[in-house]
C-alpha cells in the first residue's frame, strides 16, 4: 500500500467551521498553498524565511516529512479549510492554515509531540486556529492514544500563547529548549504532565 492510500485524501477531522485533512504532496493545490502561506510576511516574521519558495520545494517537503511523519507516528502536519457553507465537504472548502502535532526522534526532539498551528493573514483573529487545534487535540486523544501534548512558543507571542491556553494547555514557564537549539521558549503542557517535564529535561538546567 502506498503512503497516499495508507492517508486518503478524504479523510477529514471536521470541527464547525473547518475541515482538517491530510497533506498530499500531488495535490497542486496543496501544494500551492504551502508556498502561499509559507511566504507571508506573517511566517516569515514569526519563523524566518522558508526554504520552499516553488510548488516543487513544497511537494518534495510534503513527501519527505510530511507523510514520513504521518507513517512513522500517525500524524504531523495537517491541512486546515474553512468550509464554504454550513455542510460544506472537503472538497468544497478553502485551505486556509496549518495545524501540527509533531514529534521528533530522540535525542534531538521531546518524546511527546508539541502542537502548532499558522493562519492565513487574512483569515487570522477569527477563531480558527483555536479551533482547528482543539480539534486535532480531541481527535490526538481519542483516537491516537495521546495524552500529553507540549506547546511551545515566543515568549512575546501572545496570540500563539492565548490559543495554548485555551484549547487546555498550562503555562510552566520560559525555558531554554534544546530542540530550538538552546533558544528560550515559553513552555506549555497539558495537565498531569509534570513527570514529562522532569523526564525529558525541559528545566532551568538545560
Amino acid at each position: 500500500m502506498s503512503q497516499s492510500e495508507d492517508f486518503p485524501s478524504t479523510f477529514s477531522i471536521q470541527t464547525e467551521h473547518l475541515h482538517i485533512s491530510y497533506f498530499q504532496p500531488d495535490d497542486p493545490t496543496h501544494t500551492a498553498f504551502l508556498v502561499q502561506l509559507w511566504t507571508t510576511e506573517d511566517f516569515i516574521q514569526s519563523c524566518g524565511k522558508p526554504g520552499i519558495v516553488n510548488t516543487e520545494k513544497a511537494a518534495n517537503f510534503l513527501r519527505n516529512h510530511v507523510q514520513a511523519g504521518y507513517k512513522r507516528n500517525g500524524y504531523h502536519q495537517f491541512l486546515v479549510s474553512l468550509k464554504s457553507h454550513n455542510g460544506a465537504t472537503l472538497s468544497e472548502s478553502k485551505p486556509i492554515g496549518i495545524v501540527s502535532l509533531i514529534k521528533g526522534e530522540p535525542p534531538n526532539a521531546y518524546l511527546r509531540p508539541d502542537i502548532g498551528y499558522t493562519i492565513l493573514p487574512d483569515e487570522s483573529g477569527k477563531g480558527y486556529a483555536t479551533e482547528a487545534a482543539a480539534g486535532l487535540l480531541d481527535y490526538a486523544q481519542k483516537y491516537l492514544g495521546i495524552d500529553g501534548v507540549f506547546g511551545f512558543c515566543d515568549k512575546d507571542n501572545k496570540r500563539s500563547a492565548r490559543v495554548l491556553e485555551k484549547i487546555g494547555l498550562e503555562y510552566r514557564g520560559q525555558r531554554k529548549l534544546r530542540v530550538f537549539g538552546g533558544n528560550e521558549s515559553a513552555v506549555y503542557a497539558l495537565k498531569g504532565m509534570d513527570q514529562d517535564l522532569k523526564l525529558y529535561g525541559i528545566g532551568d538546567d538545560e
